[in-house]
């Protein structure tokens, strides 16, 4: 079946934009194949793989896609000679011992007359067992100007050791981790987690099959800026509507550019807010022998728990005062406990503002996302830290 389609020329190229949001443009587009049977039906590209791994046509197909790929492209590039083709590659066949020039990849773009900096070849690294062979198969092309992206990460039995060992220049995160992300807080974290790795070796990571406005609203909060799927365009044998995807881009951008505003301003009301909480608090601590500070757990309801901590030991000073329900792994830090190593302790102790807003965590008190308000006093000829620990939503 496979060399019939080959030989009707029963393949055809799509192309899928791929965008960035910061650059305001549209940076590359990704090839996929499609094709149809003798009655111009469409047929399933996994199915049309699939078929040819059954008649070990799996180099020819590849190959066969890929020159066509590039074939369709030339013009593009000929337009705008900024844009990257992504290209897909039969990933399981380098687990067989062909050749590296045997996949061509050299001599195919330069019979097209595309330079290999313009070609981001794709490799989906959980089809591959040999993580040796892969890294040299991505040394090699790398060697010789070509760009290299891991594909569907996330997927199967991703190996995040390979991300470091390969060191890709751009790393695709599957859809399964991106859908509805901004509803699932277990994959913002794990997608979070992706992104600062690859930040950390200088690869830019692109959120795949983004269908939802805030999925990528999301995804842009966590530093990711390169974006593929349905939201932006579909996969077209045409070119894609590029005032479309543009109009797409400014209107994701602007949204993006209102929410770190809005954010910033609630991170400015809130260290207002907790300014006033300290102040009433520090207050009464200071005036009152015996303070009721159970009365402040009631009347402010984002606090979730009262310490206090020596400015200059770290050590804490009585129990912590919480409101919310521990068991025997979440328990609140006691009287003589230890904070000396933590953030919002030796950061105050050197701010000159003298107080400091951490960044979200889990309370060891109560297993519970929030943020750690602290604040320097002056109390009986001895400095103190009050901690207040605000509570905040997961998402």
């Amino acid at each position: 079946m496979v060399s019939q389609l080959i030989q009707d020329s029963a393949i055809y190229i799509y192309f899928q934009p791929i965008v960035s949001i910061r650059s305001a443009k549209v940076i590359g587009v990704e090839a996929l194949m499609r094709a149809h049977d003798k009655h111009n039906e469409p047929l399933s590209p996994i199915f049309v793989f699939d078929q040819a791994k059954k008649e070990h046509l799996s180099f020819e197909l590849d190959k066969y896609a890929r020159t066509k790929a590039l074939e369709t492209f030339k013009p593009l590039l000929d337009a705008n000679k900024e844009l990257l083709l992504f290209l897909n590659f039969e990933s399981h066949l380098l687990d067989s011992k062909i050749s590296f020039d045997d996949f061509a990849f050299c001599s195919l773009a330069n019979d097209f007359g595309i330079p290999p900096s313009h070609i981001v070849i794709e490799i989906k690294e959980y089809q591959i067992e040999d993580t040796e062979r892969l890294k040299q198969f991505c040394d090699f092309y790398k060697d010789r100007g070509f760009l290299i992206a891991l594909d569907d990460f996330g997927a199967g039995n991703a190996n995040f050791d390979r991300i470091s060992t390969v060191r890709p220049h751009i790393v695709k995160v599957d859809r399964s981790l991106v859908f509805n992300v901004h509803l699932n807080f277990i994959h913002k974290e794990i997608l979070k987690s992706i992104a600062n790795m690859c930040f950390n070796i200088g690869a830019l990571v692109l959120a795949e099959g983004v269908e939802e406005e805030e999925e990528i609203l999301r995804s842009l909060k966590l530093d990711i800026d390169l974006f593929q799927g349905f939201w932006f365009a579909r996969p077209s044998a045409t070119i894609f509507d590029k005032a479309l995807v543009d109009e797409k881009i400014t209107h994701i951008g602007a949204r993006h550019t209102q929410n770190v505003k809005s954010s910033m301003q609630r991170k400015e009301i809130l260290i207002e807010s907790a300014k006033a909480y300290t102040h009433a608090i520090i207050e009464t601590i200071t005036q009152k022998h015996q303070p009721d500070l159970f009365a402040f757990l009631k009347e402010f309801e984002i606090i979730e728990a009262i310490y206090c901590i020596d400015a200059q030991t770290g050590i804490q000073e009585g129990n912590t005062i919480i409101s919310a329900d521990t068991n025997e792994f979440f328990q609140p830090a006691r009287n003589g406990d230890n904070h000396a190593l933590k953030e919002y302790f030796y950061i105050t102790k050197e701010s000159k503002r003298g107080n400091y807003l951490s960044q979200k965590y889990i309370s060891r008190a109560s297993g519970r996302m929030c943020r750690t308000f602290a604040q320097k006093f002056a109390h009986e000829g001895k400095e103190s830290i009050l901690c207040l620990d605000l509570k905040v939503q997961t998402l």
